[in-house]
């Protein structure tokens, strides 16, 4: 989402004319300029008033300013929420009745907004942070919302700094770069993504959508992964690979790198609950190669961890590792881990997706991916902190 000058104006602390303004309290932006913005909200006096996600102006270092409305266009979120169903956006997760008059407003069918990004929480709801409105008696724009109320469209993935860190020409010590390819960067700052990859060291490939930094005006840097997170779902990943592997499979396979044979019902793990068949489709998907094999063997050891948090119910795998062919034809991601042998959706017993969402998140923190859609939840081993809920559709 970002903010255009479309013509030479200035930037303002409050909504009013700029002669009324001294000079510490105003910052002139010329025609062309654009800045990426976490919300906006139409304001006194013709004005908006607009939160910059990466950039802060003036002598005191401000994000927030007002514009005036002629001079700008806003270009708004790709992810629209829309209320389907009479409802209420509240503070908590809970049933309404649970909430003070001050902790929910009431929304009617039909209200639209954009969103910055969208979530799973706890008792089929949706965490979304609205970007064009602030709602409620403190002026919120973080709520909860039950799921079948909403459908959501739309994608956005977004890069937020968690910790002062550097933003690096190569997945390295700091200390082995010169200046010029490193580049400060606040706790705090917002970016918007194109791409994301895990890379060496323990760091996060990143591709910026819009945002040229440095010296060399370059969008593709390298961060240490513990000091960002990033949150909302890849462009086109919507996966269709729900139908279960058999449950009493027959028959081997060989798999790359391996001389033994593997037998189909045997568990990966010596003693564990989930077999070769649910990692290769009834042995329908054979790794293309041991690496592959070992992203397999690693996740199943997440996987028993994830059965005994959530005591020991029984999981039912929809998918796990899928060939190149595959992925294309169920809709996933075209970096998704289910390539690499170390991602699973699954489903488990008696406990709706969005709750195992809620009681894996903080464990599983900055270990790897973590979604859910309305039937699966998805977990992954890439070893940087992501999050995102599928569409709502």
């Amino acid at each position: 989402m970002k903010v255009k000058v479309i013509s030479d104006t200035l930037f303002k602390l409050k909504p009013i004319l700029s002669g009324e303004l001294p000079d510490s309290e105003k910052v002139f932006v010329k025609t062309g300029a654009v800045f990426e913005i976490e919300s906006y909200i139409a304001s006194q006096n013709n004005h908006f008033r607009v939160t910059l996600a990466n950039q802060l102006l003036g002598q005191e270092e401000t994000k927030v300013w007002y514009a005036f409305r002629p001079d700008v266009k806003i270009e708004p979120s790709p992810v629209k929420l829309e209320v389907v169903s009479n409802t209420l956006f509240k503070l908590k997760p809970v049933q309404s009745d649970r909430l003070s008059a001050t902790e929910k407003v009431f929304i009617r069918s039909g209200a639209k907004f954009d969103l910055q990004t969208y979530l799973p929480a706890e008792g089929n709801h949706i965490k979304a942070t609205i970007s064009n409105a602030f709602l409620g008696s403190e002026n919120r724009n973080i709520w909860y919302v039950y799921s079948p109320h909403i459908r959501i469209q739309g994608t956005l993935m977004k890069l937020q700094v968690v910790s002062d860190t550097l933003f690096k020409l190569k997945p390295v010590l700091s200390g082995e770069l010169s200046d010029s390819e490193k580049l400060f960067v606040k706790n705090g700052t917002v970016f918007e993504l194109h791409s994301h990859v895990p890379a060496e060291n323990n760091h996060v490939k990143m591709a910026l959508s819009s945002a040229f930094l440095g010296p060399e005006n370059r969008n593709t840097w390298y961060a240490y992964a513990p000091d960002v997170r990033i949150e909302g779902n890849e462009p086109n990943n919507q996966p269709r690979d729900l139908k279960k592997a058999d449950a009493s499979p027959r028959g081997s396979i060989r798999l790359p790198g391996f001389s033994s044979t593997f037998y189909l019902s045997n568990p990966i793990l010596p003693g564990g609950h989930f077999t070769w068949a649910e990692a290769t489709k009834n042995g329908s998907r054979i790794p293309v190669n041991k690496n592959v094999v070992y992203g397999i063997i690693r996740i199943a050891r997440v996987m028993e961890e994830v059965r005994k948090i959530l005591g020991n119910r029984p999981i039912s795998v929809n998918s796990w590792y899928r060939d190149p062919v595959t992925n294309r034809r169920v809709g996933g991601a075209s970096r998704s881990r289910h390539l690499t042998g170390d991602a699973v959706d699954f489903v488990v017993a008696g406990i709706h997706p969005y709750d195992v969402y809620e009681r894996l998140s903080p464990w599983w923190g900055s270990r790897g991916g973590l979604a859910s859609a309305r039937v699966f939840t998805h977990i992954d081993a890439r070893g940087h902190y992501v999050r995102w809920s599928y569409e709502l559709v």
